[in-house]
């Protein structure tokens, strides 16, 4: 069985050619972009971690990763915790309904 052009021209198949091949171009050019927009971005992130680990060190020479995380909370198991977990509201309904 060969191939029919099923009454196509071949100005219509060239222009959908081209229009695919825009397309896919169009793609590849954004992917591209946005590649290189996020090297870029963790680059800057790198830089500003290295700095900011720098101005700690010069500081005070205290250790800013000792374990409390990042929002500063308590070590695990140290007792005096800063943070306190959200309580959800309970629902008005049948106890141990869930909807």
């Amino acid at each position: 069985m060969t191939y029919q052009s099923r009454g196509r021209s071949i100005f219509e198949v060239v222009l959908a050619i081209c229009f695919v091949a825009f397309l896919v171009g169009f793609i590849t050019v954004l992917c591209i972009g946005n590649y290189f927009r996020a090297k870029r971005a963790q680059e800057r992130q790198r830089q500003r971690r290295e700095a900011k680990q720098a101005a700690a060190a010069s500081a005070g020479g205290s250790n800013t990763m000792d374990g409390r995380g990042m929002h500063g909370g308590s070590k695990v198991g140290g007792g005096n915790v800063d943070y306190e977990a959200p309580v959800l509201p309970q629902a008005g309904g049948a106890p141990g309904r869930l909807l």
